[in-house]
C-alpha cells in the first residue's frame, strides 16, 4: 500500500515538473512573439513617419507618456529641512546650481511646487535601513506632481557638538526620528542620555549649536559640523554602514529624459480576491521588474488601501506604453507618478 502511495506521488511530482516546462516555454514563446509584434509595429509606424505613442486619438496620459525634459542646472527648488539637511545634499546632486527654499514641512515643498513658487522639489522617499517615509508618501496621493529623477544619499551620522564638550558630560541629544532609529547602538551603550526627537537632522544642530551648552549634543551630517561650526565628538555613529536614503526630485509638469529606466505608479484594485495577483501578473507577463511594492490606507474608502509601484521599464516601449493605457483604462484610481532614472550615488 505504503509503495503504491510513494510511486502516485512520484508521478504526480514528474506531471508538475512537466506541467512547468511547458509553463516556462510558453512564456518564452509569448516573449519572442511580442518582440516581433513590436518591431513590426515599430517599423510600420516609422515609415508613417509618427511615433510609436501615435493612435487616432491620444489620450491625457499618452501625452504625459510623450513628454521629454532634462534637469536644468540652475532652478529653484524647495527642499524640507534647513541647510546641511540630507535634502539639501540631494538638491546639490540633482542640481549644479539651485536656489534652495526650506520649508518647514513636507506638505509645504508640495505646496510650493504645485504653486509654481518653485520649479522642482525634493522629498525623501524611503531608507535603506528605517523604510519608507509614509507622511510623503501619503502627501503623494493629495497632491499634483511628477517624479522627474531619484537620487541616493548616504547617510553618515555624526555625533556633533560645541568645542569643549566630552562623551561622558554629555546629557541630551536632539535628531529627526529617522536619525535616532538608525543609531540604537549609540542610545544602548549611552542609557543616562536622554535623547530627543526633533524636526530634521540639519535642525537639531542648527538648535545645539545656538544653545551653546556643553551637555547638548545632535546626531547630524559631516556637513552641518561645517555650517553650524560645531565639532564631530564621534563619527559614524548608524548602526548600519552603507545606509542610505532615497529622494525623489519632483515637477508639476511631466517629462523625462530618452534614458528614463524606472516607472513609479499609484493606483487601487478592486476589493475582491486575487485582484492583486492578477494585477501583478500582468506586470510578469510584460516581463517588467517590480522593484518596490507600497501600500497605504485609502481613507476614502474604510479599510482599503492604495497600492505604490516603482518598476523597471522605458515609457518609449509599445508594450510598456499598451500596458499603462491599459491600466489606465481598467482600475477605478490609477495615478502616474512619473518615469526617471537615477542618479549616482555621493558620500555625504
Amino acid at each position: 500500500m505504503r509503495q503504491n502511495q510513494l510511486e502516485q506521488i512520484l508521478n504526480l511530482q514528474q506531471q508538475i515538473a512537466a506541467m512547468e516546462q511547458e509553463i516556462e516555454h510558453l512564456y518564452a514563446e509569448r516573449k519572442n512573439l511580442m518582440q516581433e509584434t513590436t518591431a513590426m509595429l515599430e517599423e510600420v509606424l516609422r515609415q508613417e513617419e509618427q511615433p510609436v505613442a501615435s493612435m487616432d486619438y491620444q489620450t491625457e496620459l499618452d501625452l504625459i507618456l510623450d513628454a521629454r525634459a532634462e534637469l536644468p542646472c540652475k532652478a529653484r527648488v524647495a527642499c524640507q529641512g534647513v541647510e546641511g539637511s540630507f535634502s539639501h545634499q540631494a538638491a546639490d546632486q540633482f542640481f549644479v546650481e539651485p536656489e534652495i527654499r526650506f520649508f518647514d514641512q513636507f506638505e509645504e515643498v508640495f505646496q510650493a511646487v504645485e504653486s509654481g513658487n518653485v520649479d522642482y522639489g525634493v522629498l525623501p522617499i524611503e531608507n535603506s535601513t528605517a523604510g519608507s517615509v509614509v507622511q510623503v508618501y501619503d502627501l503623494m496621493r493629495k497632491h499634483n506632481f511628477y517624479i522627474i529623477k531619484d537620487t541616493k544619499v548616504l547617510v553618515r551620522h555624526n555625533l556633533l557638538t560645541v568645542d569643549g564638550s566630552a562623551l561622558e558630560g554629555l546629557t541630551d541629544i536632539y535628531s529627526h526620528p529617522q536619525a535616532l532609529g538608525q543609531c540604537q547602538i549609540l542610545q544602548e551603550t549611552h542609557p543616562s542620555i536622554r535623547f530627543h526627537e526633533y524636526s530634521n537632522t540639519a535642525a537639531a544642530a542648527k538648535f545645539v549649536a545656538e544653545q551653546n551648552n556643553p551637555h547638548l549634543g545632535a546626531i547630524a551630517s559631516a556637513k552641518c559640523a561645517q555650517l553650524y561650526d560645531l565639532q564631530p565628538l564621534k563619527r559614524d555613529v548608524q548602526d548600519i554602514t552603507g545606509n542610505a536614503t532615497r529622494f525623489i526630485c519632483i515637477s508639476k509638469t511631466p517629462g523625462f529624459s530618452a534614458d528614463a529606466n524606472k516607472i513609479s505608479l499609484c493606483l487601487t484594485v478592486p476589493h475582491k480576491p486575487g485582484a492583486l495577483y492578477h494585477l501583478l501578473h500582468k506586470f510578469a507577463l510584460n516581463n517588467l521588474n517590480l522593484c518596490k511594492l507600497e501600500s497605504r490606507p485609502y481613507p476614502e474608502k474604510k479599510f482599503e488601501y492604495l497600492f505604490y509601484l516603482d518598476i523597471e521599464g522605458r515609457c518609449s516601449d509599445f508594450q510598456v506604453h499598451w500596458l499603462l493605457n491599459d491600466l489606465n483604462n481598467q482600475l477605478g484610481y490609477f495615478k502616474f507618478l512619473g518615469s526617471y532614472n537615477e542618479q549616482l550615488v555621493t558620500e555625504s
